[in-house]
């Protein structure tokens, strides 16, 4: 009589049961009509902006409005765009948030804010003078201050990263597209839903 040697992993009733919890969160989702937001077409062939696009924020947006709305160029040229985004400001600003017993800074607070508009070609307000801000808190070590001027750049450069991303899902929002429609009606065009 031979006897078999059955090897039973200990984690494979855990495995299982993520699976299954894993299958079981994917139809619930599912379930409740939850859909990742895709790319958002706009009602317009042409936007300016004068956010400059050799900046490494600005090469982030015009790509991002390129991924978002293929048929929308964007154009150097005013005059020739149907839409107007103008970035009014864009300013980093830092601050001491807390300073050790002698006096030496402890934390910083960095902020990074966009003041933006939008209009149609006609000058109808889509976005009203508009500001969107990002805070971020950095531990500050005077002994390892180099190290800490990259940390700086990286956490300027995650919050422009933000910043855009916000900025796109605002020009790209159901009511700025409503608005433009309700003053320059565009024939075939049918709204993402």
């Amino acid at each position: 009589m031979q006897t078999q040697a059955r090897f039973i992993f200990p984690h494979t009733k855990r495995v299982q049961l993520l699976l299954a919890a894993g299958v079981l969160l994917c139809l619930l989702i599912a379930g409740c009509g939850f859909k990742m937001r895709g790319p958002t077409p706009l009602p317009f062939t042409t936007l300016y902006t004068n956010i400059p696009q050799n900046s490494a924020f600005g090469s982030r947006v015009w790509r991002a409005i390129q991924a978002n709305s293929p048929g929308t160029v964007v154009t150097e040229d005013a005059a020739l765009a149907q839409a107007k985004l103008i970035q009014e400001d864009f300013s980093r600003s830092r601050r001491e948030v807390s300073l050790d017993a002698q006096g030496k800074v402890e934390e910083y607070e960095l902020n990074l804010v966009l003041t933006f508009s939008m209009t149609d070609s006609h000058g109808n307000e889509l976005i009203p003078t508009s500001r969107i801000e990002a805070t971020r808190q950095l531990p500050y070590d005077e002994d390892d201050s180099a190290a800490k001027q990259e940390e700086m750049a990286q956490l300027y450069e995650d919050m422009e990263k933000s910043i855009a991303d916000r900025l796109i899902r605002r020009i790209t929002s159901p009511d700025v597209i409503t608005t433009y429609l309700q003053h320059n009606p565009t024939p075939g065009f049918v709204p993402a839903q």
